[in-house]
């Protein structure tokens, strides 16, 4: 048995034993993620007999893996606990398992991703002659399962796009979302079905769930008034950043008044185990929603490093940013507890290639092309994964969960039982012979002989057969794309999987929910924060939000740029001109920076 109460704080005690609804204020550095994990192994323990799922849904797929892997460090089973984002479990718990309820998914159907969302919008822009970007066109529904969008040309493209959807009979991620509320609404028993099969539901960063998904939360948890059904949201209103994406940060009221059938309370989680007091003191510049945030870590005396340079040229950023981690390295700070952040991943690409070149003998997680797409709503993504990650006792448990996702899906969309467990795939999985040296090749027949040792066949699914071509096309392109630059063998392949250490290389956006001892930040300029796409009226709240998120990931050293020679879009004389310095840092009067 796990000592909770040696292993928490009584904020999180309190939580983790809670039996009641609650909407928990979480501020960073308090352990929500930890408080998450043990609540759930909690319930497992309390109740090692029930059957009911436990439900945690996160807004990545890195953080869902994140409480799965700490669940199975405490020992504690997981095959209870389902983990995963709000469209993962809408695919999964209702798309999959539904699909009959709804016409246009009877003939089969495949998820697109954004790459082909923007394909198929672009080129509906251009046939309409509008010079507008990709992604100012909004395809969000609301709860009344009406477009968001209301500017008329827009909403023409948008008709013309999800016609294309229609007759190629695919999803993207907003599909997957109103597909899923429709199938709730109009079958109330579908919903009632879910709900008595689980036993809470943990959401995870609910300051940046949509309507629609709380909507899909409410259905289910509204049904069947009868039984009880936990639901729990986590989060930080100050971290609200995907504000542009229709991420909506409810109050207590605004979430009591839609849940109408269960009573929520809130709770908080004010002290911040991981920054020195003087970070959190500045940080705090860039709340929202003021509370409370006490500093109760081993650090919290340190007065660390708050550097601000709005002077240095754009040029001159790699060999800076490139001294800086030389000289922490030099300090004793291990390489992946320093951190590289930008506002957007176009910024990250040539940076990342300039700052390996500058520091050779530094390993580094960063952003790399991978011969096959990230893509965890994919049954055969799933299943080359499994192909390519050496087993070992340490990924056992995680690849025993994986296994078994895979049998269930096979089993869905054959529509027959598959009586075979979650080791018979792992077995069938290690016996994969490497008689090729190209990764493509070996991907291709692994998951070939899984589907002839399990007797079951592709074509025999139309979902499955337009999941599986998908896959391929997708593979194929990335090879065959003269700017990735991939080579098809079976060791770049296998790379994809292995666990990365090093100096972290992502967005602002990417480390959410992260930490480092050290987090070096540059493009701080007007045009990417705040954004020049965002409302021209939320752009200083925009703008607070990330310098929050962005300062609350380090411990004791934080470093940022404002670098010249950056330029943004001026719509209003339709150019590209000088960015200057984000405002929030550079008028800011209550900081002395170091030199």
């Amino acid at each position: 048995m796990i000592d909770y109460n040696e292993k928490l704080s009584k904020e999180q005690m309190t939580i983790c034993q809670s039996e009641k609804n609650l909407l928990v204020k979480a501020c960073p550095g308090s352990g929500k993620t930890r408080t998450i994990t043990y609540k759930l192994a909690y319930r497992i323990e309390k109740n090692p007999d029930n059957l009911k799922k436990l439900i945690a849904i996160t807004y990545t797929n890195r953080a869902a893996d994140e409480i799965t892997h700490r669940i199975e460090e405490l020992g504690i089973d997981t095959e209870r606990v389902w983990t995963g984002t709000v469209h993962q479990f809408c695919l999964e718990w209702i798309l999959k398992r539904y699909k009959m309820y709804t016409k246009s998914l009877n003939q089969g159907f495949k998820i697109i991703d954004e790459r082909v969302k923007e394909r198929y919008i672009t080129e509906i822009l251009r046939q309409f002659n509008l010079r507008i970007h990709w992604r100012e066109i909004n395809t969000r529904y609301n709860r009344e399962l009406r477009l968001v969008e209301q500017d008329e040309n827009k909403r023409k493209v948008i008709g013309v796009y999800h016609q294309i959807l229609r007759n190629n009979k695919e999803l993207d991620f907003e599909q997957i979302l109103i597909t899923s509320y429709n199938i709730l609404k109009q079958n109330a028993f579908i919903a009632s079905d879910i709900k008595d099969s689980i036993e809470i539901i943990c959401i995870d960063e609910y300051q940046d769930t949509q309507d629609l998904q709380y909507a899909i939360i409410e259905e289910i948890a509204n049904s069947n008034v009868r039984r009880a059904l936990q639901i729990n949201f986590f989060g930080d209103p100050n971290q609200a950043i995907y504000g542009s994406l229709g991420g909506v940060a409810k109050d207590l009221q605004a979430i009591n008044n839609e849940f109408t059938n269960i009573c929520f309370e809130e709770k908080t989680l004010s002290g911040c185990y991981r920054s020195t007091e003087r970070l959190i003191k500045f940080y705090k510049e860039f709340m929202i929603d003021e509370y409370s945030i006490d500093a109760n870590g081993k650090v919290k005396d340190d007065i660390g490093i708050i550097q601000y340079n709005y002077e240095i040229d754009r040029e001159q950023i790699y060999d800076s940013i490139a001294q800086i981690i030389e000289r922490n390295i030099q300090d004793g700070i291990p390489e992946k507890e320093i951190c590289v952040v930008a506002p957007v991943w176009d910024l990250l690409y040539p940076f990342s290639k300039e700052l390996q070149d500058r520091l050779p003998d530094v390993k580094f997680d960063a952003p790399d092309i991978t011969p096959i797409k990230r893509d965890p709503l994919n049954l055969f993504y799933k299943l080359a994964r499994l192909l390519l990650t050496e087993p070992n006792i340490k990924k056992m448990l995680y690849r025993r969960k994986l296994a078994g996702e895979i049998v269930d899906e096979i089993s869905l969309y054959m529509g027959k039982q598959l009586y075979i467990e979650d080791m018979d795939l792992l077995n069938i999985v290690i016996q994969a012979k490497e008689d090729t040296e190209k990764g493509s090749d070996f991907v291709k027949r692994g998951i070939d002989n899984v589907f002839r040792v399990i007797q079951c066949k592709i074509e025999d699914s139309l979902d499955l057969k337009k999941m599986y071509d998908d896959f391929l096309e997708k593979m194929t392109n990335r090879l065959e794309n003269e700017n990735y630059q991939l080579t098809d063998d079976l060791s770049t392949f296998k790379k994809m999987f292995k666990e990365k250490e090093g100096v972290v290389i992502n967005t602002c956006h990417g480390v959410k929910g992260e930490e480092y001892q050290t987090v070096i930040a540059f493009g701080l300029v007007y045009g990417k924060i705040p954004s020049v796409y965002i409302e021209s009226d939320k752009r200083d709240e925009e703008a607070n939000k990330l310098l929050y998120v962005i300062a609350s990931r380090a411990k004791s050293r934080l470093y940022l740029f404002s670098e010249k020679g950056r330029v943004y879009w001026d719509n209003g004389v339709r150019q590209y001109v000088d960015a200057f310095p984000t405002r929030q840092l550079f008028q800011n009067k209550s900081v002395k920076y170091d030199i």
